[in-house]
């Protein structure tokens, strides 16, 4: 597989953040060569939610893909772009019936199809979400029939021990604090199936 630069931006907040992200993204993808963007929106409307207008100016600064998470429906007016627009995501963890997609597979740099997962945490959260676990092993079963290159995901969530756990989870490392034996142990390296084979580390 040829080399992908991939850059995630964390919360882009307000007009601020929204004007940072025009300025500077353009230069910095053909500086540093990067082949996707990947950003949170959900706070990019007035520090809170999102709108259409600001979903489309994101979009056309140069990002691929709009992740979100717990304020994704604070705005009204942004319910209908949350639906229509493929390439703004909402945590696949809401329930079955919520407005928009939790995930999407979209053409990076050269060709390589990318696969962009958005979840939300559950500690901590007003919003009650699904297991963020058993939704991952789901939609990575979903993923297989698209064969991405490459499979990034945005954890929205405010617990570093969970952010933690998904990560060990996912990547073949420890077992989560109290999983269920029939889980555990999950199949290895499912997200990085190429990468060296020593644990990771966390700080």
């Amino acid at each position: 597989m040829a080399e992908l630069k991939v850059l995630a931006v964390g919360d882009v907040v307000g007009s601020p953040g929204r004007r940072a992200v025009a300025g500077i993204l353009p230069r910095l993808v053909t500086e540093e060569q990067i082949g996707f963007v990947v950003a949170n929106a959900e706070n990019a409307a007035g520090g809170s939610g999102l709108t259409p207008a600001v979903v489309a100016e994101l979009l056309n600064a140069g990002c691929h893909c709009l992740t979100t998470g717990d304020h994704v429906y604070k705005n009204r007016e942004g319910l209908g772009v949350v639906q229509s627009e493929p390439r703004l995501l909402r945590p696949a963890n809401l329930p079955k019936r919520s407005a928009g997609r939790g995930w999407g597979v979209y053409e990076a740099a050269g060709g390589l199809k990318v696969a962009v997962v958005n979840l939300l945490g559950r500690s901590f959260m007003a919003v009650q979400a699904d297991n963020p676990f058993e939704c991952a092993e789901r939609v990575l079963a979903e993923l297989a029939a698209a064969a991405p290159d490459v499979v990034l995901l945005d954890f929205h969530a405010e617990a570093t021990a969970e952010k933690v756990a998904l990560g060990r989870f996912l990547d073949g490392g420890s077992p989560p604090s109290g999983a269920p034996t029939p889980t555990w142990p999950p199949p290895t390296r499912r997200c990085c199936p190429t990468a060296p084979a020593t644990s990771p580390t966390w700080a």
